[in-house]
């Protein structure tokens, strides 16, 4: 009668080394690794990609901002009739009116509502300068305005932003653009 090896063996205890092995096997293996990895990671990376998602708005506000406030500038200084001592020949004769509604027209994703206005018209012969300032609907006013050619017209806006995350505090930003331009 033979009997195989596995037969005459005995039974091994609990505590033995063969038990202790696989134990240890088990908890070597990468099985739910993968998983416990990415419930660590993900947030953080949620987190980041919605800061850059919220950072890439608050840049394009910035440079729609920015162009339209260059156009609205442009649009004041190419409003001068081209003789010394002329009015404007914009709209009313109105050429801060005029920027503004440049600038409104110019950046269509920006609430107007929102938007503030400085202009600063400065006479090149005197230095002197006199400033006019608007917000949202109602823009400066500077009818009847003595314009020649080479004065500065600088035309200033500030927009505000929020930026929140996930529902946390929102940040406030005001958004600035500033251009010049030589009357023609």
């Amino acid at each position: 009668m033979s009997k195989t090896l596995e037969t005459l063996r005995p039974a091994a205890p609990e505590n033995s080394p063969r038990l202790t092995e696989r134990l240890l096997r088990a908890l070597r293996a990468e099985d739910g690794s993968t998983i416990a990895e990415t419930a660590l990671v993900l947030p953080v990376l949620l987190v980041v990609l919605t800061g850059i998602f919220s950072f890439g708005i608050a840049l394009n506000q910035y440079l729609v901002l920015t162009n339209a406030v260059n156009a609205g500038a442009r649009a004041f200084a190419l409003s001068a009739g081209g003789a010394a001592n002329s009015t404007s020949t914009a709209a009313n004769s109105d050429p801060c009116a005029y920027a503004a509604t440049t600038i409104q027209s110019a950046a269509p994703s920006l609430s107007s509502s929102n938007l503030q206005y400085t202009i600063i018209y400065t006479v090149s012969s005197t230095g002197a300068s006199t400033t006019y300032t608007g917000s949202g609907s109602t823009s400066p006013t500077c009818s009847g305005i003595s314009m020649n050619p080479n004065d500065i017209v600088s035309v200033k806006a500030v927009y505000p932003v929020s930026t929140a995350l996930y529902g946390m505090a929102a940040k406030s930003l005001s958004l600035t653009a500033q251009s010049a331009e030589l009357v023609q």
